[in-house]
């Protein structure tokens, strides 16, 4: 079972918009997906989980939230004691799938409570990184922290997906060149309202 850990450089920057539209590729292709927000903030107006079962036609029992706070904010604020423990076991207990998509709440490290950050769990879960990076003005920076931030947290990195929405400035179209000259063509998959690129 291929294991995704799907993040960002921030918040607002289309990850939900990606996990949907990945887990409807993968379902198109044939293979059998599970996904899982560890934890969703701003709950119930904020239901990340139904986003991506209405675009991408997953099965409901196919698809979970595992910690629910009805605080907008960080994990660490919204939740007097974050069920770390409890989420991790959840997770590594998922099987007989071809596709595990894993949604952080925000960035790699929102903090889940004194001890935890959202890298924690991709970490004690041995899930594969993917970032999405919003394609504009910055993102190389953002980007490139997060590369950076995993390769001395010796953390398996899946690549870059690149969220074309955000660009605005002609400079915008050498973003993704720029980052795959600087990492090695890091940049897995490209998306927008539809996947352009996929390579993992």
């Amino acid at each position: 079972m291929r294991k995704l850990f799907i993040t960002g450089t921030d918040t607002g920057i289309g990850k939900t918009h990606y996990c949907g539209l990945l887990c409807k590729y993968l379902l198109e292709k044939g293979e059998s997906v599970f996904y899982v927000k560890p934890v969703q903030t701003g709950f119930p107006e904020d239901d990340d989980r139904q986003t991506v079962i209405d675009m991408s036609g997953l099965k409901p029992e196919n698809a979970v939230t595992l910690a629910t706070a009805k605080l907008p904010a960080a994990p660490y604020l919204a939740f007097e004691d974050f069920p770390y423990e409890e989420t991790v076991e959840k997770i590594k207990a998922v099987s007989g799938f071809d596709w595990l998509i894993v949604e952080s709440a925000g960035g790699l490290m929102v903090p889940l409570n004194d001890e935890y950050m959202n890298f924690d769990i991709a970490k004690d879960c041995g899930l594969e990184t993917v970032v999405v990076v919003p394609n504009r003005l910055g993102c190389i920076n953002h980007a490139m922290l997060s590369y950076y931030f995993l390769d001395k947290e010796d953390m398996p990195f899946a690549g870059f997906a690149v969220n074309n929405h955000f660009m605005t400035a002609k400079s915008d179209n050498f973003n993704i060149s720029i980052l795959n000259d600087l990492t090695d063509d890091a940049v897995r998959s490209v998306f927008n309202d539809v996947i352009e690129l996929i390579e993992f």
